[in-house]
């Protein structure tokens, strides 16, 4: 127990004792071992967004960090390690601000009283739309990480990427109860049964919210395309949102109220330098 639990007054208790080895250079050690794996996940990052997923090699690190090789195997057990701790901390950063935006919007509408339930529901979800759609600027490095991931099969091993799944799905957590909720206020229908490949029922939100961000993401990749686009994807995963919450049932009239409100709630502002877990 530390002096201070007890004002500062120290008992015989507080003394160690000759045979106690104190835990506090365990502690540092774990600190500094902590600090060196955060630093070596920075340079991972610096790596994957200048020379993309593939450019990410433990040599490459090494390099970047100027360790030996054969020293970062105590930090990550592989490559595919390396990239499943990169991941879910990008993953931890994006559903952080997730969080944080929908407690803006709560609080937004506590101050609106003319927001009627079914509006409000909507308006969060066009303001999580919004929050995703700005993602690539306002948190490019991470976001674009998880863009890369997707489209470079076998980065990961089962059994890393698996250690991500919990994170990941924590992310999706928060569109998924804001579908829930604006099925509870009857601002969308009740989806259908839906079941996964083996069969078993799926719960329509988590199926409605796969299939959300899946198309956000791909209107996203849009802007990535050699050809010249009509539109970008910002544009074209606004159009696709409200398509598919019209198609889940929400009222035209609920729905432009929604997006009134929910425009003034877009994320600005520059995006940040760097983001640290």
């Amino acid at each position: 127990m530390k002096l201070t639990d007890r004002g500062d007054v120290g008992t015989f208790s507080d003394v160690p004792s000759e045979n106690v080895v104190s835990s506090e250079p365990v502690d540092r050690r774990a600190r500094k071992r902590e600090a060196r794996r955060d630093h070596l996940l920075d340079l991972a990052l610096d790596l994957v967004d200048a020379h993309g997923v593939d450019g990410l090699t433990m040599a490459a690190l090494a390099e970047a960090g100027d360790y030996a090789t054969a020293s970062l195997y105590t930090y990550f057990a592989s490559r595919s390690a390396l990239l499943a701790a990169l991941q879910e901390r990008a993953l931890v950063v994006l559903g952080r601000v997730a969080d944080e935006g929908a407690a803006r919007w709560d609080e937004a509408l506590a101050a609106d009283p003319g927001a009627t339930p079914e509006v409000a529901a909507l308006a969060r979800l066009c303001a999580f739309s919004d929050l995703f759609l700005a993602a690539p600027v306002q948190h490019r490095r991470e976001f674009r990480l998880q863009q890369q991931l997707l489209v470079t099969p076998g980065a990961e091993e089962a059994a890393d990427a698996s250690t991500v799944l919990p994170v990941a799905m924590l992310v999706l957590g928060v569109p998924q109860r804001l579908l829930a909720e604006a099925v509870a206020v009857g601002a969308l229908r009740p989806g259908g049964p839906v079941e996964d490949p083996l069969g078993g029922p799926v719960d329509a939100s988590f199926a409605r919210t796969l299939a959300w961000v899946v198309a956000l993401n791909g209107a996203l990749l849009t802007d990535g395309l050699v050809t010249g686009m009509p539109t970008t994807g910002t544009a074209l995963g606004t159009q696709l949102t409200d398509a598919l919450l019209a198609g889940w049932g929400a009222d035209p009239v609920a729905l432009t109220a929604a997006r009134t409100r929910s425009a003034g709630w877009k994320p600005v502002g520059p995006p940040p330098a760097r983001t640290l877990r």
